[in-house]
């Protein structure tokens, strides 16, 4: 069986392994994991991942900014946000931007996987 690769971007670590491990024994795979949007995006180029999760609020180049210059290298690419801080506003602009979801943080690991398996259906 494939894996659906998944690319992980967030400026915590400690995020970054809970999704990794939230993931592992899955028919999901984290082929790479980025804390910075400009490295993201850039990565991004190089590995063209099925799904990338990508946090809203970072330092430098927000999650916004680095959905965008994702997208224009790939308009079809499956990027769904996550952050802890789900305003109606954020997700609105994360959405009319061109994410295909938004996840609220925190989120439990039957919770993640059940909504990363609905995704891989849009993927």
């Amino acid at each position: 069986m494939t894996k659906v690769s998944v690319m992980t971007v967030d400026d915590s670590a400690a995020i970054l392994t809970i999704i990794a491990a939230y993931l592992e024994d899955s028919e999901f795979s984290v082929i790479a994991s980025e804390r910075d949007g400009r490295r993201a995006v850039q990565r991004f180029e190089e590995i063209r991942p099925d799904i990338v999760l990508l946090d809203l609020i970072m330092p430098g180049q927000s999650g916004v900014e680095t959905l965008a210059q994702i997208l224009a290298i790939d308009p079809d690419a499956c990027i769904v946000m996550i952050s802890s801080l789900g305003t109606e506003d954020a997700i609105h602009e994360c959405l009319t931007t061109g994410a295909r979801s938004f996840l609220q943080k925190p989120f439990t690991r039957d919770d993640f996987i059940v909504f990363m398996r609905g995704l891989g259906k849009t993927a």
